[in-house]
């Protein structure tokens, strides 16, 4: 069913009046793609979970630290090297801004609550509506999305989905008309058109919004699905609207969005230390935000809210704070909503979606009105602006360790004097890093290898320094009344050597080699105790880079065979026994 704006489809189609079903078309025409492998496993786990969590190494951790950090600072504020201030002074101030930041974090995963489990029973569905915005993405990947929306256990009939095209997508429409007949083919109007509140994916969500107003006036609670998503757990539905039913002041459910990745997954995709971690934290607080797919939301919460927000450069995270502040809560379930069936796999469509995530949360916490939240709720809120913004922190120290390298240091202090004072910090650091670094339900075999799925997440954020602090830098030059332009992400990966958006990681590098490599010919390097402070909060930052750069050529077909000739040639001890 095809509908512009000021269209009524209740006439013509009610929703689920016919079960999609699969027609083969002409030759040629587009299929639904075929389900990710990470759905189908997501399926076959079921959406059992733990309700009890273990807390205990996580706290202790925590209190390590913060032991650790109240020894140390004090420490590094009296132990300054007055003969070299132009080091010291920018050292101790980023890393005292390091080290709150830390506490910060310490203080908000302190404590973790699980939501218990609340199935909507059978024959009390209320009329859904699922909105799927599009904008060019490829056809296939949508067509699989409605697919395995019908493939849940809800029934078709108490089911409104509307694909609102903002791409006006002759091919989509025709094949949605093929195979999903009780679809409703929305076009929204053109994003400077008068009529349109808000431009690419809220000005999209609006529209449909506005159909369902004047459309469907009966639907309670509205879903929100990303064009290539498609639906992981399929009790999603009964498992969402089960919580909201249950709370009255329950604005949103937002659950799991897992990731179609290559092996490792090299560029974080699945951010499971968010969406396994961080977000249960949020639950405990009241401080869960919506991430735009995989989202319930119930719709007199949208109505309080005045619709999808158009001030920020997306929508999600600040509907989430307009409802929080004005009294609504958010929930947080840990069951896998949506699968991504794409994931940016190559350096340019990297740094566009985690540029625009970073501008929007900064843009957000810096401008935008944060009233009627609580206290921890604002911690909570802040802790991702510091996220972002100790992006500069790694930019001060890179250059104080080569300068280090060439015989200055941050601080005056005797070889045991460092190891007590810094020692305990960064063994307290890694473990606490570590505690955190615990998948909650996680059945991936990465769960048994944590410290290597640590680094792998440390190089996506260390690597990423550089564009942080150009959305935040952006962020705060373009004020409360400038929204800068919002680009879609692109759902092909573009797999060559980007040598060229990897130049502002490469070059730290090659400069503290250089560096390295003259004190180590001119003598200039002091003592490997005093250089432990630059060493860690430094170095470490060097060895991240490089496994970030390392991540410009992904995909390439060669660097994969000689991967796999590497893993596959047998050690010289097994050669010579054989």
């Amino acid at each position: 069913m095809s509908l512009k704006l000021g269209d009524d489809a209740s006439a013509s189609c009610p929703p689920g009046a016919s079960v999609p079903t699969t027609v083969p078309g002409a030759p040629g025409d587009v299929q639904p793609a075929a389900p990710t492998s990470i759905a189908v496993a997501v399926r076959r786990f079921g959406d059992d979970y733990p309700q009890h969590i273990a807390q205990g190494s996580l706290r202790a951790a925590g209190v390590f630290l913060v032991v650790a950090t109240a020894f140390y600072v004090p420490w590094m504020w009296m132990s300054l090297n007055t003969d070299a201030p132009w080091l010291s002074w920018p050292f101790v101030i980023t890393n005292t801004f390091s080290v709150l930041y830390t506490l910060i974090v310490v203080c908000n995963q302190w404590q973790r609550r699980i939501p218990p489990p609340r199935i909507l029973a059978d024959g009390d569905e209320p009329l859904v509506a699922l909105i799927i915005p599009t904008c060019r993405e490829p056809v296939r990947l949508i067509l699989r999305t409605v697919q395995s929306v019908y493939e849940q256990d809800y029934p078709a009939d108490r089911l409104v989905v509307i694909v609102s095209d903002d791409g006006h997508d002759h091919v989509l429409r025709r094949r949605l008309t093929q195979l999903f007949p009780a679809v409703v083919y929305h076009e929204p109007p053109d994003l400077n058109a008068p009529g349109r509140d808000g431009a690419a994916k809220a000005g999209n969500l609006n529209s449909a919004m506005a159909l369902i107003d004047r459309t469907f006036p009966d639907v309670e609670f509205v879903e929100t699905r990303d064009a290539d998503d498609e639906v992981g757990s399929t009790g999603f539905l009964r498992a969402t609207l089960g919580q909201l039913q249950f709370d009255e002041r329950l604005a949103y459910v937002q659950t799991i969005k897992e990731a179609q990745v290559s092996n490792g997954d090299p560029f974080n995709n699945r951010e499971s230390m968010f969406y396994r971690g961080q977000m249960l934290t949020r639950n405990a607080v009241n401080a869960v935000f919506p991430c735009g797919s995989g989202l319930m939301w119930r719709r007199s919460a949208l109505v309080d809210i005045g619709g999808f927000p158009t001030w920020n450069l997306v929508e999600d995270l600040q509907s989430g704070v307009e409802a929080l502040r004005r009294g609504w809560h958010g929930l947080y379930l840990p069951i896998v909503g949506a699968v991504a069936q794409h994931s940016p796999e190559d350096l340019p469509n990297v740094y566009k979606q985690r540029g625009t995530w970073a501008l929007d949360t900064v843009r957000l916490m810096l401008w935008g009105d944060l009233k009627g939240l609580g206290v921890r709720q604002r911690l909570h809120f802040y802790g991702m602006l510091l996220d972002y913004l100790h992006a500069f922190a790694v930019m001060v120290y890179l250059p104080c360790l080569a300068l280090s390298l060439l015989g200055w240091t941050p601080f005056q202090a005797s070889g045991l004097s460092y190891l007590l004072h810094i020692g305990p910090v960064v063994v307290a650091t890694e473990c606490w890093l570590l505690a955190v670094n615990r998948p909650y339900n996680d059945r991936r075999g990465r769960q048994r290898r944590p410290y290597l799925n640590l680094w792998r997440a440390r190089i996506m954020w260390t690597g990423l320094a550089p564009i942080y602090a150009k959305a935040s830098i952006l962020a705060i030059i373009s004020g409360p009344n400038r929204k800068p332009v919002y680009k879609v992400t692109r759902k092909e990966n573009d797999y060559r050597w980007h040598w060229q958006q990897s130049m502002p990681q490469a070059i730290p590098i090659m400069v503290v080699s250089i560096v390295a490599i003259y004190a180590l010919v001119n003598d200039t390097l002091p003592s490997l105790v005093l250089l432990s402070a630059t060493l860690y909060w430094g170095a470490l930052n060097v060895a991240l880079l490089v496994g970030f750069v390392s991540r410009s050529w992904h995909g390439l077909q060669w660097v994969s065979r000689v991967s796999v000739r590497i893993r596959r040639s047998p050690s010289p001890g097994n050669a010579s026994a054989g």
